[in-house]
């Protein structure tokens, strides 16, 4: 879990490790956990369609966010980290799609409301129509909306503003 990744520094802050089939959350100073899936695993199993239905990104979020309960269950800390760092490819896809660029300048934060638009954009498109998206590259054009199921599931569960996207 989480071996050889950048860490969030906050005492308490929560790194959050994007991987294509489980995300692999650290606290630090504290505890380890994982959520047995991810963007790849969310694409084959529960986002089907393309644009995908609406009840297909609601059951894929509310996967996420009942594994996170049940991380929350186990370590009620969990609810009062100081902040989030997402890692990992996947997140950085998420911040070049968000920027429009692969540019991504350091200590690059994603507001809640930036992240909900990119998820309001993309699954309202078609696959085809999410490759034109300026700093979307094509391997994860598949993946993205289940990374942003991922992180938006955390940020509304945590009822985040934002969090930190590590590039690197």
């Amino acid at each position: 879990m989480i071996a050889g990744v950048a860490r969030n520094p906050d005492l308490g802050g929560l790194t959050i490790a994007i991987a294509d089939h489980c995300v692999d959350i650290a606290m630090t100073g504290g505890g380890m956990w994982q959520i047995p899936l991810g963007p790849v695993t969310l694409y084959n199993n529960q986002i089907r369609r393309d644009p995908p239905h609406p009840a297909e990104l609601t059951n894929a979020l509310g996967l996420v966010h009942d594994y996170f309960d049940d991380i929350i269950v186990e370590a009620p800390m969990v609810l009062s980290t100081p902040s989030v760092m997402a890692v990992g490819d996947h997140a950085e896809a998420l911040a070049h799609v968000e920027i429009g660029h692969t540019n991504v300048p350091p200590r690059y934060n994603i507001l809640r409301a930036d992240a909900d638009e990119v998820f309001r954009t993309l699954v309202s498109e078609t696959r085809s129509a999410r490759l034109a998206n300026p700093g979307l590259e094509a391997q994860h054009v598949d993946t993205l909306i289940g990374v942003l199921c991922i992180v938006l599931a955390i940020m509304r569960r945590l009822d985040l503003g934002e969090i930190a996207i590590h590039v690197g």
